[in-house]
């Protein structure tokens, strides 16, 4: 077998990962002092060596990066062990990017820490990847509202903190009336559209605070923090009155879709956060035998 050198110097130069070293002291500004970045460093960042030499990694942070990220990060340098995080840092530009961040210990002959090596690998796209899936899984596809999952998480945190505060909360249940009829005369993609646009009608006419999901095929969950059903009742009949006012064209037809809204407050023996759903389901219902494109409760 043939020797051959191993130029370790280029291998880190060029090296895919961002690589840098920094001394070990001082930790606190202006340390530590950053003695060495690779290539792969200013291609991912936009700062040269010269603008990165002598400087410290805090420039790459902004006031967004993970506190409890930055307390690992901080513990592992004083207590001079391996750390490894997933860390949000920022271009010359201002541009985010993902890291999955190893910072190692490097000693001399004598044992002494006084190097500390990163090592970094952009996993901004594995984010992004994440992030776009955990939507998907709270959120409905054809809507973007809440989804059932999603909703009911929101409705049992605000039972939780109305078992402390006391502050009543109101739910609505919404239902197109009629719905199967649109699907059935004018096909699905018409009752797709008309989802969308009550959906987008409601949420433009509710508070910032108030929560929206989509629970069933045609029926809405509005949770109405801070509110009791009086004003609740209030709000669903704006509603009612918004959607009234909506004109889709389907096979050069008008079609004026309604909604039929039920009402509920939530009440001290409530014990789970489906109680008052259950009765806001229960006046949808009455609110349709009476006629529907009506508010009940």
């Amino acid at each position: 077998m043939k020797e051959f050198d191993l130029n370790f110097k280029d291998i880190v130069e060029f090296a895919r990962d961002v690589i840098l070293v920094t001394k070990s002291y001082p930790i606190d500004e202006p340390g530590p002092e950053i003695v060495y970045a690779n290539k792969a460093f200013t291609e991912l960042t936009g700062y040269s060596q010269k603008e990165i030499l002598g400087k410290n990694p805090r420039i790459l942070q902004s006031d967004e990066t993970d506190a409890e990220t930055k307390k690992i990060i901080r513990q592992g340098l004083e207590q001079k062990t391996p750390i490894r995080v997933t860390i949000k840092n920022y271009s010359k530009t201002g541009d985010g990017y993902w890291l999955d961040l190893s910072i190692l210990p490097l000693r001399n002959a004598e044992g002494v820490v006084t190097h500390f090596v990163s090592v970094q690998r952009d996993v901004t796209e594995q984010k992004d990847i994440e992030k776009k899936l955990e939507i998907l899984s709270r959120t409905d596809p054809l809507t973007g509202l809440l989804n059932r999952r999603s909703f009911d998480e929101i409705a049992e945190n605000e039972l939780s903190r109305f078992k402390r505060s006391g502050e009543v909360y109101s739910l609505l249940m919404l239902d197109i009336d009629h719905f199967k009829e649109i699907n059935d005369k004018y096909g699905h993609s018409v009752g797709d559209n008309a989802i969308q646009t009550i959906a987008q009608s409601c949420e433009l006419n509710l508070r910032l605070h108030d929560k929206m999901a989509r629970v069933g095929g045609d029926e809405f969950c509005i949770l109405l923090p801070c509110t009791n059903k009086s004003t609740a009742s209030v709000i669903a009949e704006k509603l009612r009155k918004v959607i009234l006012s909506i004109s889709l064209t389907a096979e050069n037809e008008d079609i004026s879709p309604t909604v039929s809204i039920g009402v509920s407050e939530i009440e001290e023996t409530d014990i789970d956060h489906t109680a008052p759903l259950k009765r806001a389901d229960d006046n949808l219902y009455k609110a349709k035998e009476a006629g529907r494109n009506r508010v009940g409760g």
